[in-house]
């Protein structure tokens, strides 16, 4: 289920890029375990294609 707090996330992100895009940029600023949870529920609504969830954690990584 979408927290409120994830809701707010996407509000964020929507309309300015591909998916992909949007979640790298936003772990410069959002919660990392809030984004990646918002992220595997896009890949499971959406399939593969949708966010490269390695990508997305290696970010997460050099960001910490």
């Amino acid at each position: 289920m979408i927290s409120e707090e994830m809701y707010e996330v996407m509000m964020h992100m929507i309309g300015y890029a591909s998916l992909d895009t949007v979640f790298i940029d936003a772990a410069h600023s959002c919660d990392h375990e809030l984004l990646l949870e918002l992220a595997e529920a896009c890949v499971e609504r959406w399939g593969e294609g949708a966010i490269n969830i390695k990508q997305l954690m290696k970010n997460m990584e050099m960001i910490e």
